[in-house]
């Protein structure tokens, strides 16, 4: 076992040891980083129209690792999940043991009431979802949230500065806010360059329903050359009519090649792109990954028991880089013939210009593998992180499982180069917060790479009605 491993291992309180697996290599140890509800008792609005409250909830969360100090992480995630449009806060959980253990932060984002939040720090907002968080090389840990009024009318992307690593964090910059409903901000990524000090992207899309009926959903992106600490925003994308973007990531490569991925709609399709920019920004190429997609965000993922209670569905492409290189690595969710959804995958060898034919790398045999992640080693091992549900067996129950895939050479080939082991699980996903698009087992997971191993952070219920939902960390090895 690892130094790492049995260094975890040892707070036998909290942590679940694996057992060995069968080809010798170090099984995960899986920690929690949440537990009950830290927020104020009553910060949120009342239940009632319709609006559910999933009190002592954590889901969907990210993590990102400082890259001069990659035993330090930083995660974010949704606390006390509301049905529609998100969760009464979010909160910010530190580790300097490359995940082993957690601490909340000593102060939290303002990126709504219940963090905090009032008109004067910028955060007065209802709720708060779709967090995001990237460290720079000077190890200020950055913050995104899309922050909303209940209703949805008035939407606002929200950037916040933690110059100690996650520790405490500054009063929320604005770089978006709409307060007429023709227009819908949403879904931030932020990112960090780490060839650049001090440069950091956040992108999103803002949709615009006008009054025909018709509707576009451009790309923005903000930037900032001085650590987070002010921002330009401007439009960089734009679509046809009847089309746009949602779920835009930002990758920066070490030439000065800028990547976003999407999901792109239409009235009639979808799919999976990448569009990449050679002048910072300025300008964008056409899709040169373009992978037609069967279905549109929203589409739910099958309930392997027919029960009428699936499971939402709104993953998005994700990207990851082998740093110092031109090589990108991309993994979305893809739907199959039978109507399953499954982890397809695609590397660029020469900086995003083209790319590999797309291939299923889920070891899932039967049933839907959900919710991908990906994050690449300084040496190249690319590892992706899927929920599937396979071990189901009962109608009452979803039962649920948190897997990983590892890569090293032959990733483009066949699923047989990539190599799988069993993370968590199984957990009931019928226990997860309800939402109009299903059970809400989160539209995305945090995966990095630490050196030798990798660290996801992901939710999973915990079969106490009292607190249903932790997020956990895991750290695994090739």
């Amino acid at each position: 076992m690892s130094v790492l491993a049995l260094a975890a291992s040892l707070l036998a309180c909290t942590v679940t040891a694996q057992p060995a697996l069968a080809d010798g290599r170090d099984p995960a140890v899986v920690v929690p980083i949440s537990g009950t509800s830290p927020l104020p008792a009553g910060c949120g609005l009342p239940a009632g129209d319709g609006y559910v409250a999933n009190p002592n909830t954590e889901v969907q969360p990210m993590v990102a690792r400082d890259p001069n100090r990659p035993w330090h992480l930083v995660a974010m995630y949704h606390q006390d999940r509301w049905n529609r449009y998100g969760s009464d806060g979010a909160v910010a959980a530190v580790s300097d043991d490359y995940g082993a253990t957690w601490h909340r932060s000593a102060s939290q984002p303002a990126f709504s009431r219940c963090n905090g939040g009032t008109d004067a720090n910028g955060g007065n907002y209802d709720v708060t979802t779709d967090h995001w968080v990237t460290v720079t090389p000077s190890g200020t840990a950055v913050a995104a949230s899309f922050s909303l009024s209940r209703t949805g009318e008035v939407t606002a992307i929200l950037v916040s500065r933690s110059g100690d690593g996650g520790e405490h964090w500054d009063a929320p910059t604005t770089l978006a806010k709409d307060v007429d409903p023709e227009f819908f901000n949403d879904r931030p990524a932020i990112t960090a360059d780490p060839y650049h000090p001090g440069v950091v992207y956040a992108v999103w899309d803002r949709v615009d329903t006008q009054a025909d009926g018709d509707w576009v959903q451009p790309v923005y992106m903000a930037k900032s050359t001085d650590d987070g600490r002010t921002w330009s925003t401007k439009k960089v994308y734009d679509f046809p009519t009847n089309s746009g973007a949602i779920g835009t990531v930002l990758e920066p490569l070490s030439d000065g090649t800028l990547l976003i991925g999407m999901h792109q709609e239409t009235n009639d399709g979808a799919a999976t792109q990448v569009i990449r920019s050679t002048d910072g920004g300025a300008t964008w190429s056409a899709p040169t990954l373009d992978v037609a997609a069967p279905f549109t965000v929203g589409v739910k993922i099958p309930d392997p028991d027919n029960s009428g209670d699936p499971v939402r569905n709104a993953t998005l492409p994700l990207l990851a880089s082998k740093p110092n290189s031109k090589v990108v690595n991309a993994v979305w969710q893809s739907q199959a013939a039978d109507g399953t959804f499954h982890v397809s995958y695609a590397r660029s060898a020469d900086g995003g210009n083209t790319w590999s034919t797309p291939i299923r790398v889920d070891r899932t045999p039967t049933g839907s593998a959900a919710v991908p992640a990906i994050a690449v080693s300084p040496g190249g091992t690319v590892a992706i992180t899927y929920y599937d549900f396979r071990n189901n067996t009962s109608a009452a129950t979803l039962p649920t499982d948190f897997w990983a895939v590892t890569c090293t050479t032959d990733c483009t080939k066949s699923a047989a180069s990539w190599r799988e082991q069993h993370i968590e699980g199984s957990f009931d996903a019928r226990t997860l917060p309800l939402t109009s698009a299903g059970r809400m087992i989160g539209d995305y997971t945090g995966l990095v790479s630490t050196g030798s191993g990798f660290t996801a952070v992901y939710g999973a219920t915990t079969g106490n009605t009292a607190n249903p939902v932790d997020i956990h960390s895991a750290t695994f090895y090739n």
